[in-house]
Parts: structure tokens; sequence; C-alpha cells
């Protein structure tokens, strides 16, 4: 198998997993919004208002952070799937000197 083979199956395995990983984090976004909206509804109410307002902020935090998984899986795994010379020298690094083993570096 050549190298840019290699690189391309790779990328694209890893493309993969992310795009599965961004579909289940989508999967779970309608209960963060649905307990975010449950908590933001009841926050008018005078007894226990900061019972409400803790939840509610915590649940927008919640909402905000799998909203940016779910972007930030997607544009890696489209980056990855399209590959190119970055994505090659992340995956499988081309040395410009091969050191050879027990030779001493220098500081």
């Amino acid at each position: 198998m050549s190298r840019e083979n290699a690189v391309v199956l790779a990328g694209r395995t890893l493309a993969l997993l992310l795009v599965v990983w961004a579909l289940a984090e989508l999967a779970n976004l309608p209960g963060y919004v649905q307990s975010y909206l449950y908590y933001s509804n009841h926050g008018s109410s005078p007894s226990g208002l900061e019972y409400w307002q803790y939840w509610r902020h915590h649940y927008l935090l919640d909402v905000g952070f799998v909203v940016t998984k779910i972007v930030g899986f997607s544009l890696l795994a489209r980056w990855l799937f399209r590959g190119g010379p970055e994505v090659a020298e992340l995956l499988l690094p081309s040395y410009a000197e091969e050191i050879p083993v027990g030779a001493k570096l220098e500081s």
C-alpha cells in the first residue's frame, strides 16, 4: 500500500468516526433543548428562583457545548475526508532526515 493510499484510508476512517460522533451528539441535542426550555419557562416563578436559574444556565451551557461539538466534529470530518498535504503530514509525517537508532541528538 502506498503512502497516499494509507493516508486516504486513515483520513476517511477517522472522518467516518467523527461523523458517527457528531450524529450521536445530534441525537442527544433534543433532550438538552427540552430540559433548557422546561427550566426557562419556570424561571419567572418567585419560589425557588435560584434553583430554576441554576438549571436553566446549566442546560444552556450544555446546549452550547453540544452544538459546538457537532460543528467541530463535522468540520474536522470534512477536512480529513478531503485529504491533502496537511492531512498527509498529520497522519503520516515524512521526515527529511532519518536519525539512526542509538544516535545522540544535539541540543
